[in-house]
C-alpha cells in the first residue's frame, strides 16, 4: 500500500517466527488485522506458525516474503543484530515497515534506515509499544496540558533477573546487554518526558558481563534548562519497575510494569510533602482464543497496530507519537552509554 491509496487496509507480512512475532500477532489478530504472509528461515516452521495467525502463505526465506505483492508493510521481529539487514530488504523491495526495537544496534544503522526510507517515501517505525498504551498517552496528555506543573525530573528502572542460559542477553554477537533490550524503554520514557533532543550531560556506569555486555548500568541524563532522568536497568535483580515523573506541582507514576502499564497515578500538589492522588486504572483486551502471550501484557500490543494502520491509512510516513527523529536521539544516547561503559560488539570493531 503505498501512501497515494489512504482508503486501503495494510495487509501485513511477518518477518521471523520468534516468541515477540507471536505477541505481535496476537495484537492483529486482537484488531482484525489481515496478516498476508509468515516467514521464517525454515519452511515447516513458517507454515505451522502461519497456520496459528491465519496467514494464507508461508515462506522459508525472507526475500520472498518481501517480494510478495500482497504485502503492504512487513513486520521485522528478528534478532537484534539483523534489524538492519531485514529492514532494508524490506524498504528496498518497497515495503513499509514496522520493527521490532531497537532499530538498529546503533546510529549509523537507524540514520541509514531513517534516511532510505524518507528516500523511497514508505512508512518506518520503531516498534516502541510502551508509547501507545492508554496510560501513557493519558500520562502524556496531563504533561502537555500542564496541569502538574513542569517536569523537573523523571526516574525509572527495569530489571530482572535473566537466565544465564539465554544468549541473547549475554551474547556480545547478538548485540547482548541490558541496554538494548531493556534500558531502551527508559531511555524513550526520559525522551517522551524532556524532549526528542540529545541531553547536554550524559553519565553513565555499568557491570560487564563475563562475556563483555553490560550486566547492569545506570544513567544520569541532564536537558539543560528544563530536568534531569535517573535510570537503572539489571539483567541480575528484580526491580519495581517504575517511572516516576516529577513536575512542579505533584507527580505522575506508571505503575509496574512500567513500560507496558495498565495504571497511572497521578498526584496533584497542596504542599510540601502533601499530594492528592488519584488512580486511572486501564483493563486490558483479552488475548484471542487459542493463543497465548509470551511476555505479559502482549495483548497491549493492540495499541500500536492501532496506531500504525491509522498512520497508513492517512498516507503517513512516520508516527507522530513515537517519530524517527526520536529514534535516532535515543540510539545516540545507547551509543554514549555503551561507550562510557566500555560495551563494543565485533561486528562493530
Amino acid at each position: 500500500m503505498s501512501a497515494s491509496e489512504p482508503e486501503k487496509r495494510p495487509r501485513w507480512g511477518l518477518l521471523g517466527a520468534g516468541n515477540i512475532t507471536n505477541d505481535f500477532s496476537i495484537g492483529l489478530l486482537l484488531n482484525g488485522s489481515s496478516i498476508a504472509a509468515v516467514a521464517a528461515r525454515d519452511s515447516a516452521r513458517a507454515q505451522s506458525f502461519a497456520t496459528k495467525v491465519g496467514a494464507s502463505r508461508a515462506y522459508g526465506s525472507y526475500d520472498e516474503l518481501v517480494q510478495d505483492a500482497d504485502v503492504d508493510v512487513v513486520y521485522v521481529g528478528t534478532v537484534h543484530t539483523m534489524h538492519f539487514d531485514h529492514v532494508k530488504l524490506a524498504l528496498e523491495a518497497g515495503k513499509h515497515v514496522v520493527c521490532e526495537k531497537p532499530l538498529g544496534v546503533n546510529e549509523t544503522q537507524v540514520r541509514e534506515l531513517v534516511n532510505l526510507a524518507q528516500t523511497k517515501k514508505l512508512f518506518l517505525m520503531e516498534a516502541m509499544w510502551s508509547r501507545f498504551f492508554p496510560a501513557v498517552r493519558k500520562a502524556r496528555e496531563l504533561l502537555s496540558a500542564g496541569e502538574l506543573g513542569v517536569p523537573k525530573a523523571m526516574q525509572g528502572d527495569f530489571g530482572f533477573v535473566a537466565d544465564p542460559s539465554t544468549m541473547r542477553y549475554w551474547d556480545p554477537a547478538q548485540a547482548g546487554g541490558a541496554m538494548l533490550d531493556i534500558g531502551i524503554y527508559l531511555v524513550q520514557a526520559a525522551t517522551m518526558v524532556f524532549g526528542a533532543t540529545v541531553p547536554e550531560q550524559i553519565a553513565c556506569t555499568g557491570l560487564l558481563s563475563e562475556s563483555g555486555v553490560d550486566a547492569e548500568g545506570s544513567l544520569a541524563l541532564s536537558w539543560k534548562g528544563k530536568g534531569s532522568a535517573s535510570l537503572l536497568q539489571t539483567l541480575n535483580a528484580n526491580t519495581p519497575e517504575e517511572c516516576l515523573v516529577i513536575c512542579s506541582n505533584g507527580y505522575l507514576r506508571l505503575c509496574s510494569p512500567a513500560h507496558c502499564p495498565t495504571r497511572l497515578v497521578v498526584a496533584r500538589g497542596e504542599g510540601r510533602g502533601k499530594f492528592v492522588e488519584e488512580t486511572f486504572e486501564f483493563e486490558l483486551p483479552t488475548c484471542p482464543d487459542g493463543h497465548k502471550a509470551n511476555f505479559p501484557h502482549s495483548e497491549g500490543m493492540l495499541y500500536e497496530v492501532q496506531a500504525v494502520e491509522k498512520c497508513l491509512s492517512e498516507g503517513q510516513l512516520e508516527c507522530a507519537e513515537y517519530t524517527l527523529a526520536e529514534s535516532l536521539v535515543v540510539v545516540k544516547v545507547m551509543d554514549t552509554y555503551r561507550k562510557q561503559v566500555g560495551v563494543v560488539y565485533p561486528f562493530e570493531s
